[in-house]
């Protein structure tokens, strides 16, 4: 069985009347970077590092996070962010779906993983008869630096896009959101 890689929540400090929600990223280049805009917009980053080598712990320690078990992380976040090798995209979904099972249910599962369409569909149909939301979001380019920020191209099914335009706030953290609606706009359009 493959593993995966960790998961992070992150959480506004002060709560706000439209605060950023929260969110769960991974652990490597691109979930690190992007943690750390997380933490400068505000956020307390938590991951979950159980079975991860030391580099990831360094990796994960060294960019703010917050190590806390996988149930205490899936039961405080609004927001899962999946940031993971492509090869372990739908074992990683898998697995927090298996753990969601009686927890307070996070909002919605982005998907930000270099998979094809058919898989990040089958990854959101895992979350289809869940009160969970799923979004794709491919990220575009390069992990976030100084002067450099990737592109969330986001998506979700038909009847989803509230969740989809409260995930734009992310664009508060420097992280840049561009929404793909309209009438043939569905899972799988950000895996393209």
């Amino acid at each position: 069985m493959p593993t995966t890689s960790p998961a992070l929540l992150a959480k506004r400090c002060q709560p706000q009347p439209h605060a950023q929600p929260q969110s769960v990223v991974s652990a490597g280049a691109m979930g690190s970077a992007i943690v750390k805009h997380l933490i400068h917009a505000g956020f307390t980053v938590y991951t979950n590092l159980d079975s991860r080598s030391t580099k990831a712990h360094q990796r994960a320690l060294g960019a703010g996070m917050i190590n806390v078990p996988l149930k205490t992380l899936l039961s405080m976040s609004n927001w899962i962010l999946s940031i993971v090798p492509p090869g372990e995209a739908f074992a990683f979904a898998q697995k927090l779906r298996t753990v969601l099972a009686g927890l307070a249910l996070p909002c919605a599962f982005i998907d930000c993983n270099a998979v094809n369409p058919e898989t990040v569909r089958h990854i959101g149909g895992l979350f289809r008869e869940t009160p969970v939301g799923f979004i794709n979001a491919g990220i575009v380019e390069t992990p976030p630096r100084e002067g450099w920020d990737p592109t969330f191209y986001a998506c979700t099914e038909s009847g989803s896009e509230q969740v989809l335009e409260e995930f734009a706030a992310l664009s508060q953290c420097r992280l840049k959101v561009s929404l793909l609606k309209g009438a043939r706009a569905g899972i799988g359009d950000a895996a393209l």
